[in-house]
């Protein structure tokens, strides 16, 4: 509703203001450069996904969707600054698993809420992590052998992650309170240093995302024991899956998702969703995420709701019953 002053002038609302910019967006949107932020830096596995499906959508969008790389705090600042744009279609967010599943229980303060800050627009990409071993366990052939050793010697093992809540920690946290062992965390700032000292014996062992594995994988210098996923990935398609391997219920993989400003108007979504499940399905596309160890998880924007909210759960609850904290 406009307010009214004493005087009797109607005072247009915040909302009045916004109103026409968004009806001139729906109807002929989108009728300029979008930009995508991508909450992390340039080169790795997120932001080489994000420029490949940007790619993919300027066709489709018939603009150009230029990659904006936001990264710090674990992803918070590119997402805070996402929820704080105009609801218009002009700013998405190339979201992970982490960023839209997990942050909100692993930092005191995000500066954002998924849920209540963004609309989803649909999933994008999976990504499968690979439980290795290091030459320090060289007589650990299978999953069973680590998880014996693990119980004769329990938190003797070290693990290494890229940092703390990322994906090679909490995948790591959730095979542990699968399996009843315990292992003791060794995190690092980012995968390279932690492989490092994994091929060098180091370590025992890491849950690590299979693009950045596997040059040490086909070099001989780790060897897998199984990979998080449903089913077995075509890149090593001799490496068990999880539940193959004897850990029953186990499902992780590393996803992102495409999210807008909540208040984006429904037809812009829409048409956001429509464009990014022809750029998954499309052979370049997929072609192109094949040769990064990812796959494309083309979704409604009803079916990305989803997965956030039941991936909110399950990591919620790994979170706490670890007692995982990153600020």
């Amino acid at each position: 509703m406009p307010s009214i002053t004493r005087r009797g002038l109607v005072l247009a609302t915040p909302a009045l203001l916004l109103a026409p910019s968004l009806a001139r967006a729906q109807g002929g949107y989108p009728d300029r450069s979008i930009s995508m932020v991508v909450p992390f830096a340039p080169g790795g596995v997120t932001d080489i996904a994000g420029r490949i499906v940007a790619k993919g959508l300027e066709p489709r969008l018939g603009r150009p969707v230029v990659v904006d790389n936001r990264g710090g705090a674990g992803g918070n600042i590119g997402m805070e600054y996402v929820a704080r744009a105009a609801p218009d279609g002009y700013t998405l967010v190339f979201g992970t698993q982490g960023t839209m599943s997990c942050n909100g229980f692993l930092y005191r303060s995000t500066g954002y809420d998924t849920q209540r800050d963004f609309e989803q627009v649909g999933l994008t990409f999976l990504t499968d992590h690979i439980l290795v071993v290091g030459p320090r366990l060289s007589g650990v052939r299978t999953v069973q052998d680590l998880v014996t050793l693990a119980n004769q010697r329990p938190g003797a093992l070290m693990y290494g992650s890229a940092g703390v809540g990322g994906g090679s920690h909490l995948f790591m946290e959730y095979f542990l309170s699968l399996t009843g062992t315990k292992m003791t965390h060794v995190p690092y700032r980012g995968t390279g240093p932690a492989v490092t000292d994994l091929v060098g014996g180091n370590l025992d062992i890491m849950m690590d995302s299979l693009p950045s594995s596997i040059g040490m994988i086909d070099a001989g210098k780790t060897r897998p024991l199984a990979v998080g996923g449903g089913q077995r990935n075509p890149r090593v398609p001799n490496v068990p899956t999880m539940v193959e391997a004897g850990v029953p219920g186990y499902e992780a993989a590393a996803w992102g998702s495409v999210a807008v400003p909540k208040g984006t108007p429904r037809p812009i979504i829409e048409k956001l969703s429509a464009a990014l499940r022809e750029t998954l399905n499309d052979p370049e596309t997929k072609q192109a995420l094949a040769e990064k160890g990812a796959s494309g998880l083309p979704s409604t924007a009803a079916e990305a709701d989803a997965r956030v909210a039941s991936e909110m759960e399950r990591w919620g609850k790994v979170i706490r019953e670890a007692n995982i904290t990153a600020s």
